[in-house]
């Protein structure tokens, strides 16, 4: 018997479904658990289907659809519109097989901590008794079970520093440039590139908490030497203690620099580790240090695409800025070593970019 029983609830005549179970995991790993992509297709649904997602934006008043396909190659999806995504709190969505369209239920999910452990409760409310009943009679009890079983391995799974993933994440503009001609340690961005950057500068609320969860889930950083000579430059990253923008810092974490030779002195002090013996030495070293959060390759085009190229990353996050720059350093420059396949995992739009997941396949 699993340590961590699964209790489902439905109690005779009424139109609810409460499932509820404890995991050895924090309220924040069990929500990014639920709102990342990457890691939802790992869990959600029986042990013996295949998850895809078509479209999933875990923000309030953001959608999801997604496909489960059996073992006899048949497809079944379900879709829903989130009402309220409350970090690390609650998740408010609606859920609704498109097999039988029209009976949507409301789910209200909640993280509570308890004594260092998680309680994940979800409530689903459904139109009527017998919409109820019918899913209970459809065989959704294996599919919850086995969920919420996969779910506790991938959080156990999650405080071993292997499971550490590898995300290359960069803004871009729409015709394949990472920065304006012109790029060095005067301009980070070229000159006339700021726009790339908007989403952070001048960001929507939505920008902002893509770029706050970027920065809560790394746990170390790869970077190039080009790179590296921008953020330790005068113009470069601010001289103080911790990681993010403004406000929105988060502790230091170990930044991994990918050089010929390490500089004879740094303004930004010893959080930077110069790696001298290739690309693969540095993300293995940040795997190590990383805890089980992120890797994320932040930089440059060069070192992103060569991360990408070499199948070092897992994970491509694309910032794509309303820009067309004409010229500068682009992302994936000619004369690369044959195709990168992705899987779409998301999209979220905003006025200031497109932010775009894919999964990496091997």
């Amino acid at each position: 018997m699993t340590a961590n029983p699964t209790t489902i609830t439905a109690q005779p005549g009424s139109p609810f479904i409460e499932v509820v179970r404890e995991f050895d995991a924090t309220p924040a790993q069990l929500f990014r658990a639920h709102t990342d992509p990457g890691l939802l297709t790992r869990w959600l649904g029986p042990r013996d289907v295949e998850m895809r997602i078509l479209e999933f934006a875990a923000h309030s008043g953001g959608a999801y659809r997604y496909v489960h396909v059996a073992p006899d190659g048949s497809e079944h999806v379900f879709r829903g519109v989130f009402h309220a995504v409350d970090r690390a709190e609650r998740i408010v969505q609606t859920f609704e097989y498109e097999g039988a369209p029209g009976n949507v239920s409301l789910q209200t999910l909640t993280f509570e901590d308890v004594d260092g452990r998680t309680r994940l409760r979800t409530r689903s409310v459904f139109p009527s008794v017998e919409t109820r009943d019918a899913m209970v009679a459809s065989g959704m009890e294996r599919g919850v079970r086995d969920s919420m079983d996969r779910l506790d391995e991938l959080a156990r799974a999650a405080d071993r520093p292997e499971a550490s993933r590898v995300v290359v994440d960069i803004s871009m503009s729409l015709d394949g440039y990472v920065t304006a001609p012109g790029a060095g340690p005067e301009h980070g961005l070229g000159v006339g590139g700021e726009p790339l950057h908007a989403w952070v500068s001048d960001p929507t609320p939505r920008d902002s908490e893509i770029l706050h969860r970027s920065f809560t889930e790394t746990g170390a950083v790869v970077m190039g030497r080009t790179m590296f000579d921008v953020v330790d430059g005068p113009n470069g990253w601010p001289d103080v203690d911790g990681y993010g923008e403004g406000e929105d810092r988060v502790p230091a974490v170990p930044v991994f620099v990918v050089t010929h030779a390490r500089p004879e002195k740094t303004r930004l002090g010893e959080r930077f580790r110069f790696v001298t013996d290739g690309l693969a030495s540095a993300v293995e070293q940040a795997r190590a240090a990383a805890g089980g959060k992120d890797v994320t390759v932040g930089g440059g085009g060069s070192i992103a695409s060569q991360v990408l190229h070499a199948g070092l990353a897992d994970v491509l996050r694309i910032h794509l800025a309303p820009i067309v720059l004409g010229d500068g350093t682009p992302l994936f420059p000619q004369g690369n070593p044959g195709p990168v396949r992705l899987e779409p995992l998301g999209a979220v739009s905003t006025p200031r970019a497109e932010h775009l997941t894919y999964r990496v396949l091997g």
